[in-house]
């Protein structure tokens, strides 16, 4: 399972970073982690994604109904997904980190900061994929997470462009 993770785009235009990315083949799933969540739907159908999770960033107006917050099961892993701006992640992942473990989950999916981040802590995957349109913290980037098995293999792509 090859899942396409981007963050903070916000809705700038991607035709060069979906160019890019494509070169990367083809993903089974694409999540958005927030600020311009609605950009989701160009990387997706640029990319011939079809499974889509999204969730709203502190940029973002959502309705009502959306969920800040996405708890999702893949491949038996636990998933949390989340922009980070309600866990303070600017200031450092503690809160988040209490929320996964909460949460047993198995990876935790965010933005916010701009700045990627690829780490395990206390066995839970801390996956930020940066930004895909202004990086605070170095290039523009975006993630894949791939899950096979009981394997899960997570890295950080920088963007040329």
């Amino acid at each position: 399972m090859r899942i396409l993770v981007v963050s903070d785009s916000h809705n700038m235009v991607l035709n060069s970073q979906i160019e890019e990315i494509s070169t990367y083949g083809s993903f089974d799933i694409l999540v958005h982690c927030g600020d311009k969540y609605k950009d989701a739907d160009k990387f997706a159908s640029r990319l011939n994604i079809n499974m889509v999770y999204r969730v709203p960033g502190n940029c973002d107006i959502a309705p009502n109904n959306m969920s800040s917050i996405l708890t999702e099961t893949i491949k038996g892993k636990k998933i949390i997904i989340t922009h980070g701006h309600l866990h303070c992640v600017k200031s450092g992942i503690d809160n988040i980190k209490d929320y996964a473990k909460e949460e047993n989950a198995d990876i935790v999916l965010y933005g916010h900061t701009h700045c990627a981040q690829n780490e395990i802590i206390d066995n839970i995957l801390f996956f930020n994929p940066g930004s895909t349109i202004s990086a605070k913290c170095g290039d523009e980037s975006f993630g894949i997470v791939e899950i096979k098995s009981d394997n899960i293999k997570s890295s950080i792509i920088l963007l040329k462009n």
